[in-house]
């Protein structure tokens, strides 16, 4: 049985995704897109360019995100608010798209964040 979403959640979904809207206009990274991603079983470049990443698992109810590498191991859960979180500071020039850089904040994801947050376009100088 499939749950509908109720006016709250949508609500708040519109918002987050607003909020992306503001941060870049080149940038397509929300909740929405990283659903659809998994959906779509659509690959990325980790940050070092050699390992192929996607999305295998989304739990919508905890916005928790896993991701496969090429060579099946599945990595631990990593929270969308983290993602968030670090995609405000790159878009405000305060951190760099670097997985040294990533890997301060956010412990061993430094590689995936970073190919994931470059294959929206984030950290681009233009």
């Amino acid at each position: 049985m499939t749950r509908t979403k109720g006016k709250k959640e949508e609500g708040i979904e519109r918002n987050l995704d607003q909020k992306q809207e503001v941060l870049g206009a080149t940038c397509s990274f929300s909740w929405q897109t990283l659903v659809d991603m998994k959906d779509k079983n659509i690959e990325f470049f980790a940050g070092d360019g050699y390992k192929r990443l996607r999305i295998i698992d989304i739990d919508k109810k905890t916005r928790n995100i896993h991701f496969i590498c090429e060579l099946g191991k599945i990595t631990w859960p990593l929270n969308y608010s983290k993602l968030e979180e670090i995609h405000k500071k790159i878009h405000d020039g305060e951190v760099t798209l670097i997985p040294y850089e990533i890997d301060k904040l956010i412990p061993t994801w430094g590689n995936f964040v970073t190919g994931l947050f470059k294959y929206f376009g984030c950290g681009k100088t233009d």
